[in-house]
C-alpha cells in the first residue's frame, strides 16, 4: 500500500517505477498494473530518474539520522537489475541541517552522464542557484 507516491518513471524495459516517500521504497509494476518488485536503498524519494543504459539517479530530500541512522539525503545511484547503489552524490553541508545536509527536490541526467539537481528551498542558498551540474566520474 502506498503511503506517499512521490515521483514516476519509466526504463527501457517499459515497466513503471513509483518512489513512494512516505514508505521509504521504489514499487515497480508492468504496465498493466501488476506489481512486479521494489528497491529500499533510495530513501525518502523526492524524485527519479532512469537512464538509457539502466541506471536509477534518486533524490532523497529528507532522510536524516532520525529516520534512517546513518542515512544523508542526496542523490543514490544504482542499477535497476538490483537493489544495490554504486553512486552517491552527497547533499550541500548547511548550518540549518548540520548532520544531514541539503539536497534539492528534482534530478534528470543528459546523454554524457552529467546529473543535474533542481534545487529545493531547503538547499536553494546553499546551492547558489535554481539547479547544480554534477559530473559523475567512472559511471
Amino acid at each position: 500500500q502506498f503511503r506517499t507516491p512521490h515521483a514516476l518513471e519509466f526504463d527501457a524495459q517499459g515497466r513503471l517505477w513509483v518512489a513512494d516517500r512516505g514508505n521509504h521504497r521504489l514499487e515497480i509494476f508492468d504496465q498493466q498494473g501488476n506489481y512486479l518488485d521494489s528497491r529500499y536503498q533510495y530513501g525518502r524519494i523526492s524524485d527519479l530518474f532512469i537512464t538509457e543504459d539502466e541506471m536509477v539517479y534518486a533524490i532523497d530530500s529528507e532522510s536524516n539520522r532520525l529516520r534512517h541512522i546513518n542515512w544523508r539525503n542526496g542523490v543514490r545511484i544504482g542499477p535497476v537489475d538490483q537493489d544495490l547503489l554504486v553512486g552517491f552524490i552527497p547533499p550541500w553541508e548547511s548550518d540549518s541541517r548540520p548532520h544531514s545536509g541539503v539536497t534539492g527536490e528534482g534530478v534528470g541526467v543528459d546523454e554524457d552522464g552529467n546529473v543535474y539537481v533542481a534545487e529545493g528551498p531547503a538547499s536553494l542558498s546553499d546551492a547558489g542557484s535554481a539547479f547544480t551540474k554534477y559530473v559523475v566520474a567512472g559511471m
